[in-house]
Parts: structure tokens; C-alpha cells; sequence
């Protein structure tokens, strides 16, 4: 038996942070979680129906951005009644590291991790750093996971490749009781180099599939 699936698509937004927000979670007691997001409050899906979510988006000009600036998707896990500090969360999207624009991917499941690949397509400090990214349910012979990609399009827009970046095998080790929230996030950590804020343009909005176990196919 199969069912259908439904997308909901969030409309184009705007994101704006100011210094000192993050999402981070570092031993032995560092447990930030402050960015702005949108929607806000967090729209939540069964994490048992989730299949995909996608967006994309533009930083300011690399002229203008600092040390670990950052936006992208935000996938939000939690469950009722569970205790402070046993959420978890992946973040993935364009941070801004030592100079240059890299596509980051923070996975958080009791502390988070980091990786991070260079955005390839960069023009310079004076064009904005872009991205389209999805985070996908996946399945092959060894069992299920999250994959992360980057989307790329071509000159008129059309998607010619799936670039993996990451592979994350927790999400759906434990899918009862849990529900995701997904959304754009922005965030400015370094405070140093002023109180301007920074501000993301999520052009296409946020598109989330799920399946609708009401609707057999």
C-alpha cells in the first residue's frame, strides 16, 4: 500500500538577524539557540511523514558579510515532554568562513558537528553568495537516512544536477512520538565589526513535501 504526497510551499521572505544570535551546540555546556527563523513559530510535520524540504537563497554581498555569517534550512526535531537540551537539529546552508562562502551542514544530535565544502560558484566579494538546498528522506539496502544536497540550475533555471553534501543517519532512527520543524533561519554570530544586522533573501520561500497517509494511490 501507498499514499500520496502533499508539498506545501511557504512563501518568498525575507530574514533578518542581528549580532550575537546562533544555533550551536558545543561540549562541555555551550547550547545556543537563538537564531531568527521563518516561519515563526516553527511549523511542525510527523517526522514519520516527512520526505523533503528545499529552499533557496542570497547572503548580502561578500564585502559586507563577517566571520561566520550564515542562513539557509532549519530542521527542528522534538517530541512532547522531552528534556531540556534533548531536541535536535540540522542546519544547512552558506556560512561565511575566513573570507570566503562555503555551503555548511550542522547536525545536531546530543552535540552538533560541522562540515563544510566551498561554494564553487562564487563570482567575488561583490556578488551575493546564492544557494538552492534540500534535505531529502532517503532509503537504500542498509536502511534509511537524511541526505543533504545542493541544487544546481542552469542559466535558465532548470535543475541539472544533485550535488550530495552530506549523509546524516540519526534522523530517523527514532521516528515515534517526533515531529520536525522546518524553516529558514539567519544568524550573526560575531558581534565584533558593529550592530548592523544581517539580512537573507529566501526568494522561492520554503517548499516542504510530506506524506498524506489519509490519501491511499
Amino acid at each position: 500500500m501507498s499514499y500520496a504526497t502533499k508539498n506545501t510551499t511557504i512563501a518568498p521572505f525575507n530574514l533578518t538577524s542581528p549580532p550575537g544570535t546562533d544555533i550551536w551546540r558545543k561540549p562541555p555546556s555551550h547550547n545556543v539557540f537563538t537564531a531568527p527563523t521563518h516561519p515563526s513559530p516553527i511549523p511542525q510535520y510527523d517526522l514519520k511523514t516527512f520526505q523533503r524540504a528545499r529552499l533557496t537563497f542570497a547572503l548580502p554581498p561578500g564585502s559586507q558579510l563577517r566571520q561566520y555569517d550564515q542562513a539557509g534550512l532549519l530542521l527542528h526535531f522534538t517530541k512532547p515532554n522531552l528534556p531540556s537540551g534533548q531536541d535536535k537539529w540540522l542546519k544547512t546552508g552558506i556560512e561565511w568562513y575566513y573570507g570566503k562562502p562555503y555551503i555548511s551542514t550542522v547536525g545536531c544530535d546530543a552535540w552538533a558537528d560541522w562540515s563544510i565544502v566551498p561554494l564553487s560558484d562564487f563570482a567575488g566579494n561583490a556578488s551575493r553568495p546564492t544557494v538552492t538546498i534540500e534535505a531529502r528522506r532517503e532509503r537504500d539496502q542498509l536502511g534509511k537516512s537524511l541526505w543533504v544536497y545542493q541544487i544546481v540550475r542552469d542559466g535558465e533555471g532548470k535543475e541539472v544536477e544533485r550535488r550530495p553534501l552530506r549523509e546524516v543517519n540519526w534522523v530517523f532512527a527514532e521516528e515515534e512520538g517526533w515531529r520536525v520543524g522546518i524553516a529558514g533561519y539567519v544568524c550573526r554570530p560575531t558581534v565584533e565589526g558593529g550592530n548592523g544586522e544581517l539580512v537573507a533573501e529566501f526568494g522561492e520561500g520554503v517548499e516542504v513535501e510530506a506524506v498524506d497517509f489519509d490519501n491511499k494511490v
